[in-house]
């Protein structure tokens, strides 16, 4: 199938599908992509093994975002299953990973100190607003039981 029929088909699919605007333009870019992809690479490969090369070249090469290869991956393999009507069966491809968010909070001594240093300015109350906003937020997470303790040890 020649790249022009195969990017009609795409989006005579999706279309039908009633597929977002977005996602139409997206899930074409994507395959626009991997069809210039596909074009430099060996005949004697299966979709699985073009796939796979075409997903690693983007997370070793082009270093993108984790979500960005996912993106491009949802893409081709809905070109594959709802297009072809072929299904890929297992692609072990080089992944690109989400970097780790690690929580920070402030211990409780931090806490004290920062709570001590907000002074009232201008007549209003700006270290009680700032003590009930942040009593509001820090005792979210925390189980009821600890509420009561957490608050008297701050005060």
């Amino acid at each position: 199938m020649n790249s022009k029929l195969a990017i009609a088909r795409m989006h005579a699919v999706i279309r039908r599908q009633h597929k977002a605007l977005s996602t139409e333009d997206t899930y074409v870019f994507w395959l626009r992509r991997y069809i210039a992809a596909v074009q430099r690479m060996p005949a004697g490969l299966s979709s699985e093994q073009k796939l796979e090369r075409f997903l690693t070249r983007l997370a070793r090469d082009e270093n993108l975002a984790a979500s960005t290869q996912n993106q491009a991956f949802n893409a081709i393999l809905y070109f594959y299953k709802e297009v072809l009507g072929k299904p890929l069966e297992r692609v072990n491809a080089l992944r690109a990973t989400r970097p780790a968010h690690l929580r920070h909070a402030p211990s409780i001594q931090q806490t004290r100190a920062l709570l001590q240093t907000v002074q009232d300015r201008g007549g209003y109350p700006t270290n009680l607003i700032t003590r009930l906003l942040y009593g509001c937020g820090n005792n979210h997470g925390l189980p009821a039981r600890r509420k009561p303790e957490r608050a008297q040890s701050l005060g």
